[in-house]
């Protein structure tokens, strides 16, 4: 069904339930896990990103060690989430990106938002986890 997945995360609780569903989702498709975590910080000085990556990686990194995911196939990214994580997608060839979406109504339902983003430029399936 699907051989590499890609799982984008915030580091909350809510971070925490799209891996797991993500994990679980791989395990019965036996596919390769990627694990990202996308700062929407571009136009920062680069040791302020650079002390926004040390506090996040600690966290994402112990997420997915929780898990037995290689850390190696855990990174964090800096830029628009959507094309962070289409571009993640395309470049480890992905058929599966997974994240989390909070359920909007309204004007902000018409305004978007990364899981909408990302449905509509993945080239590949998009499943959203509703939290």
């Amino acid at each position: 069904m699907y051989k590499t997945i890609i799982c984008a995360i915030e580091n909350s609780d809510e971070g925490d339930q799209v891996l797991a569903k993500a994990y679980q989702l791989a395990q019965l498709c036996n596919a390769k896990l990627f694990v990202t975590h996308i700062i929407s910080y571009t136009l920062l000085p680069s040791d302020y990103q650079k002390e926004l990556k040390e506090n996040a990686q600690p966290a994402i990194e112990a997420k997915a060690a929780a898990l037995d995911i290689p850390l190696k196939n855990v990174t964090i990214k800096f830029g628009k989430a959507y094309e962070q994580i289409c571009d993640l997608a395309e470049s480890k060839s992905a058929d599966l990106i997974v994240l989390g979406t909070h359920s909007k109504k309204g004007l902000n339902a018409l305004i978007g938002s990364t899981a909408n983003a990302v449905a509509n430029h993945a080239q590949c399936d998009v499943s959203l986890i509703k939290i």
